[in-house]
């Protein structure tokens, strides 16, 4: 399988499926695809065995921002064949090797594996302003994410702090909940910013768009 970022401004993923290979996405992010690829809508059931557990994980997707559905493209062909992804606006890669990831909602564009897409409730989200339901993507994969803009991806070591505006965070790689606490200042709204930041300790990883992720609330 090849897979490449395209564009400066809005990114694309153009993905060459070699026969037999698939490859997995958020409903409503194709762009094209070529003739021999088939495509089949599968439930986000993140692998969950039995009924109960893969409703709740359908429940979770959807609570996280996410579609309870997802599309699977198959090529079928004898020959390579190509389709394209687009997201809300650029993208960002993150490889996973059997972890979890905790995103803010509706992030998750696309895999290249099958990965578990469901909700994180977190008492330190709603302190720290990203709200109680965050996105929780486990599994071995590269998942492709939304961003606005050229990702910072910042590297903590063990013990070391930064403040983030939760508006700006894409993903959290290697952080629990332990490790993340809520800067409340009054400050905060004078520069600009929310009544509280987000606090996350190290050792981890924090990516970050420079573009706001989500759209501010406009005034009436």
């Amino acid at each position: 399988m090849n897979v490449k970022l395209i564009g400066n401004f809005i990114q694309h993923l153009e993905v060459e499926l070699m026969p037999g290979e698939d490859f997995y996405a958020q409903r409503g992010a194709l762009i094209y695809l070529e003739q021999g690829v088939e495509k089949e809508t599968v439930a986000n059931t993140g692998g969950a065995s039995g009924a109960l557990g893969a409703i709740g994980n359908m429940i979770g997707a959807r609570l996280s921002g996410e579609s309870i559905l997802v599309v699977r493209y198959f090529n079928r062909s004898a020959m390579p064949r190509r389709i394209a992804l687009g997201g809300s606006y650029g993208l960002h890669p993150v490889k996973i090797v059997g972890e979890t990831i905790i995103c803010n909602k509706g992030v998750y564009v696309a895999s290249n594996n099958r990965v578990s897409v469901s909700t994180r409730i977190s008492i330190a989200g709603i302190t720290g302003g990203m709200g109680v339901f965050l996105q929780k993507i486990s599994g071995s994969s590269t998942v492709f994410l939304d961003c606005k803009g050229q990702p910072i991806v910042k590297e903590l070591g063990p013990g070391e702090t930064i403040e983030v505006d939760e508006n700006h965070i894409i993903a959290m790689q290697g952080i629990d909940d332990s490790r993340l606490s809520s800067a409340w200042s009054l400050r905060n709204i004078f520069g600009g910013e929310g009544l509280s930041m987000l606090r996350i300790t190290g050792p981890g990883k924090v990516h970050l768009s420079p573009g706001s992720i989500i759209p501010p609330v406009s005034a009436q």
